[in-house]
């Protein structure tokens, strides 16, 4: 393993010994291994015949890597367990399994296991993403056209991993896109490229096998994997995963949640969290999966009537969630405010015109003005959305539910139900047109999200400095269980700290019957 300036943020201990290192000189490879059945496709093509892909006959120089969610289906990793984990120990193949240390990244990467003798999938480590959803009160994301969950608990730690394991030195990287995703493949590569060029050097090599040597569709992989392990393999994802649609058929997809009811409840639960914080904010977008699954109510009604009964079960809270819409900037703004504008306007339109000057004598130097008459005011621009989630009370959700009740009709809130989640609601303040703007409301949901807004160290830039300034209000209407805990920043730039993890402080895939 190359020595770099990262281990110096930790200390070996002397027991941990990582696997044999590939030949010195060969420019080593690695499977990104997703557990599905295009990397196990690929995987099997490796083991049966090494040199048509560039590899050594022995295998010496591949290293495969699982980058472990905590939140993949028992029957995927049940799977690789029995079928493909013999095959690679067989071959001592290096097999490495790594995950996230924590929330933060200085919490770095753990590796769970790093072995020629694999025989066991790590089912989590210390970190799930179910659990970072469920604190944060909210479900997976999609953020500039990239899915955030992946960047954070597979390309992250990927990615330090090998900043870790090959220091300067340049690797060949494998991912398992078929014929059908050649877009998919392009961006990837281009992604690549730009990494390369940022760092001044070839960083890594990506390889597309079933793309360039195979030419092997969708149809084509799975024949081969199931020809080859006599078994059919399941699509590989994780349970909450939004993008199920396209991982899987939505029959396929609903039969695993019923196959996995306490799965399917879990899922159906951080889903009802989310959108009792946010209306809009379901598994498929404003669209739920609970909706989806009372279409077919008729195979799903067990599912369903077991989230109901958890549901019932469960701890409850009331959360006070505040939201302010705060103005962006428009063009003109960028154009005449130079990169930056502490306090972006509506009307940050041009220069002066004609009809401003007449109106705004004073000052009419200024390039801007305040914008208090309509001549001079340009088009609104949505900037970011802030959000505080406090915790007023906890309990059983009878008692949350008429607790808000009796709360909101006390403080003249307006109930409401919402449009699609029919959650009810106590609504005391309700935005208005234009930027910027804030709501406010109670509402019931399962315990557990974490109370999170905006801090600073300016007192004027935080959350509570901005709300006021907003709304004219100061602080939250009803008295919060707890004080608000500043947390560190969870993300971080520099080395990333990378480590063993005692055996102890993960699930293995036959440990534990894994819950979403």
């Amino acid at each position: 393993m190359a020595a770099t300036a990262q281990t110096a943020l930790f200390t070996l201990p002397e027991s941990f010994v990582p696997a044999t290192a590939p030949t010195v000189g060969k420019r080593p490879t690695v499977l990104s291994y997703g557990l599905g059945a295009d990397s196990t496709a690929i995987l099997l093509k490796f083991l049966a015949d090494p040199q048509t892909y560039g590899l050594e006959p022995d295998l010496s120089d591949l290293i495969v890597v699982h980058a472990v969610t905590g939140d993949e289906w028992p029957d995927s990793l049940s799977y690789v367990e029995r079928r493909v984990l013999p095959l690679l120990a067989a071959r001592r193949v290096r097999t490495v399994q790594i995950a996230r240390g924590g929330r933060r990244d200085a919490d770095g990467v753990l590796i769970l296991d790093d072995t020629r003798t694999p025989s066991r999938i790590w089912a989590a480590g210390p970190w799930r993403l179910s659990a970072e959803l469920r604190a944060a009160g909210t479900v997976p994301q999609m953020a500039s056209g990239r899915r955030t969950c992946s960047i954070r608990f597979k390309g992250w730690c990927l990615d330090a991993w090998a900043a870790y394991e090959f220091d300067t030195a340049t690797f060949r990287r494998v991912i398992g896109y078929h014929a059908g995703e050649r877009d998919r493949a392009e961006k990837d590569t281009k992604i690549q490229e730009r990494i390369n060029a940022e760092a001044g050097r070839v960083v890594c090599e990506p390889y597309y096998p079933l793309i360039e040597t195979d030419g092997m569709d969708r149809s084509a992989v799975e024949a081969y994997v199931h020809a080859r392990l006599g078994e059919k393999i399941k699509k590989s994802y994780c349970a909450q995963c939004p993008f199920s649609g396209v991982c899987a058929s939505r029959d396929r997809h609903e039969e695993r949640l019923r196959e996995h009811p306490e799965i399917g409840s879990a899922v159906l639960m951080m889903e009802y969290a989310s959108r009792a914080l946010n209306e809009k904010v379901a598994l498929y977008g404003e669209r739920s999966l609970y909706q989806q699954l009372a279409e077919d109510v008729a195979w799903n009604d067990e599912l369903l009537t077991r989230f109901e009964r958890n549901l019932d079960e469960a701890p409850f809270a009331l959360y006070e969630v505040r939201r302010l819409y705060l103005s962006g900037r428009t063009n003109d703004c960028k154009t005449w405010h130079g990169k930056r504008c502490s306090s972006p306007r509506w009307w940050c339109r041009a220069k002066r015109s004609t009809a401003c000057r007449r109106h705004h004598r004073a000052g009419a130097s200024a390039p801007w003005c305040a914008g208090s008459d309509p001549r001079c005011r340009g088009e609104q621009a949505k900037g970011q959305a802030w959000r505080s989630v406090r915790t007023v009370w906890e309990g059983s959700r009878f008692d949350a539910e008429m607790t808000l009740l009796r709360w909101g009709r006390a403080a003249g809130a307006r109930i409401r139900a919402g449009e699609k989640s029919v959650i009810r609601r106590a609504h005391y303040l309700e935005a208005v047109d234009g930027y910027p703007s804030a709501n406010a409301y109670l509402v019931a949901a399962p315990a557990g999200v974490e109370d999170k807004q905006r801090t600073a160290k300016k007192p004027d830039a935080g959350f509570e400095a901005k709300w006021t300034q907003v709304t004219g209000l100061t602080g939250t209407r009803w008295e919060p269980i707890r004080p608000l805990v500043v947390r560190e920043r969870d993300r971080s730039s520099g080395p990333v700290p990378v480590r063993p993890l005692a055996p102890s402080e993960g699930q293995r895939a036959s440990d534990v019957e894994l819950t979403a």
